[in-house]
């Protein structure tokens, strides 16, 4: 016969019945939910208020349109009564600690404070490339940047004299580096990276006023298309006097929206124009006018999306033309040592995602 042990059944502890002193006088409250709200929503303006630079920025960066108008217009009287009052002080040290910048830069702030040295009179040497010493590619640029980076990176894999390295900055231009300095970043990004060549391709966020000496400036505008080959032609500069040997620097695309598209037109002339004058800087034409927008294309015979739902940026197949040129152009300069793939392995029916690219943060 076997012994049954009858244990007793057992109690769910009521956390009601508990008692702690540091708890005595907290029984049983409880924050009503409109109370919860408004902590929210004063926490959410303590943050704003203190790193209202950083929010103005933000603000900044948003595309075109009448959000951005309301929250530009929100965001400027705050950041200019915190820093008047010295709320944004904080913040700005904490900013300084770790290396970032904190400049509310207008156009004609797109130079360095540092001392830089005069612009050189011609083109520096450039290197052999080697299995030993590769020549080192940098792509810069905005979204657009990525696939072509990509794309350039898988043309170039097996070559044994070339090293490709793509990193981007979401949602920039030299419209408004208020949301971004790309003066100040492509120094930064040469640099750190010490790259030969650097391949940049910005200006898909161009579709933004800019502001000279007080003064509006309109895109469509022979004043906004002045202005923008002069950012242009300091960011050229300041990435040759950081070492570059050779810049390589491309525009948008055409595009579907009429609108964007005549933006396009005139960012490409500008940056055309801006190379031209900058030694060793080569403008590489990615803004094919004979060709009308379409959203396919056929690549080495294969019928691909070549253009995302945007009407703007290129699928990862789609983007392969573009790579392929910015490759035949630094081989026009470096003797065509790089020996991209034969053209047949590259093509792809289906979209991805950029594998692998680094994001550019300010």
């Amino acid at each position: 016969m076997t012994d049954t042990i009858h244990k007793p059944p057992e109690t769910k502890r009521n956390r009601s019945d508990s008692y702690h002193p540091a708890m005595h006088g907290f029984e049983g409250r409880r924050m009503p939910a409109g109370h919860i709200w408004l902590v929210v929503v004063i926490a959410l303006a303590i943050a704003v208020v203190f790193n209202s630079g950083g929010f103005l920025r933000d603000a900044n960066g948003m595309r075109p349109g009448v959000l951005r108008n309301v929250v530009v217009a929100v965001a400027t009287p705050i950041d200019a009564v915190a820093g008047w009052i010295g709320l944004d002080r904080p913040q700005q040290a904490l900013a300084g600690v770790l290396g970032q910048s904190t400049d509310d830069a207008d156009g004609a702030a797109l130079v360095s404070d540092e001392p830089a040295p005069a612009p050189v009179a011609t083109a520096p040497a450039i290197s052999t490339p080697t299995p030993a010493d590769p020549l080192k590619i940098l792509v810069l640029g905005d979204s657009l940047s990525t696939f072509v980076g990509q794309q350039m990176a898988a043309q170039l894999a097996d070559s044994k004299v070339a090293d490709v390295k793509s990193v981007w900055r979401n949602g920039t231009g030299l419209t408004n580096p208020a949301f971004y300095n790309w003066e100040a970043g492509a120094r930064s990004a040469v640099r750190e990276q010490q790259p030969d060549v650097v391949v940049m391709l910005v200006g898909g966020n161009e579709r933004n006023q800019m502001t000279l000496r007080g003064k509006t400036l309109v895109p469509g505008t022979p004043e906004w298309q002045a202005e923008y080959e002069r950012r242009a032609r300091v960011v050229m500069r300041a990435m040759m006097q950081e070492g570059a040997q050779r810049v390589f620097w491309s525009g948008p695309p055409t595009a579907r929206d009429p609108e964007w598209n005549a933006v396009y037109a005139d960012v490409n002339d500008a940056l055309a124009t801006a190379a031209a004058t900058v030694p060793g800087v080569t403008y590489v034409d990615l803004y094919d006018e004979s060709t009308p927008f379409a959203m396919e294309a056929t690549i080495d015979g294969e019928r691909v999306v070549a253009r995302q739902r945007d009407g703007i940026h290129w699928t990862y197949p789609g983007s392969l033309p573009a790579a392929r040129a910015e490759v035949e152009a630094i081989e026009s300069v470096y003797g065509g040592l790089l020996k991209p793939r034969p053209a047949s392995t590259e093509v792809s029916s289906d979209t991805q995602s950029a594998p692998g690219a680094e994001s550019l943060r300010p």
